[in-house]
């Protein structure tokens, strides 16, 4: 085994774990972990999964087997994430209320096109055995949310985990700016509502 390979791992481990500290967020990643867990090259797959799956308040992991769709279609087995939190749900249901306050499409509308944007632009990962959908609560009315399709031979979960990171920064720092929009519109302060931490995870 080579020094690189040696170092190449528990570097990338700890990498994780600094996005995680960033955000202040690295004790409930720990709090996922088994407590005897390492920063060891065989332990790393372990970590990166949890990972994606500690960032969003509700977040759902669905494994989906090799299938063969039709004789000349095959699809390969891949790890699948429902990804929701209340940041994302309080974006999308200013969104909604902006609209109709405004009599605006939601094509129309330029924060949502804007979440829209943030997410294609940081779903651009340095791979190809991946694959997400934005889905929003005019398509779901559980509320909106973003799906991930991760294949087998995946391996940037740290530029995952720093894009879905991004994500909600984009919508935390974007919410006032919203809720500031929407409150000329119907002439009164919108609430802004603190973001509550997720007590249920709702089906996905």
């Amino acid at each position: 085994m080579s020094l690189n390979f040696d170092i190449e791992y528990p570097m990338q481990s700890l990498y994780i774990a600094k996005i995680f500290y960033d955000h202040d967020k690295l004790n409930e990643l720990l709090d996922c972990l088994d407590d005897d867990i390492t920063i060891s090259w065989d332990e790393l797959s372990q970590l990166e999964q949890t990972a994606v799956g500690c960032i969003f308040a509700d977040s759902r992991y669905h494994y989906q087997p090799e299938k063969y769709i039709d004789r000349d279609h095959y699809r390969s087995d891949q790890d699948v994430y429902v990804l929701r939190d209340p940041l994302l749900t309080r974006y999308d249901n200013l969104c909604r209320r902006l609209e109709a306050a405004e009599g605006i499409t939601k094509v129309e509308n330029p924060f949502a096109k804007d979440l829209e944007s943030a997410i294609h632009r940081h779903m651009q990962l340095s791979s190809y055995c991946y694959d997400y959908r934005w889905i929003d609560s005019t398509q779901d009315k559980k509320g909106a949310k973003l799906v991930l399709f991760l294949f087998e031979e995946f391996a940037v979960y740290y530029d995952l985990i720093e894009a879905l990171f991004s994500i909600l920064d984009f919508c935390e720092e974007t919410i006032p700016k919203l809720e500031s929009r929407l409150a000329k519109q119907v002439g009164a302060k919108v609430i802004r509502l603190p973001v509550p931490a997720a007590t249920e995870k709702e089906a996905a």
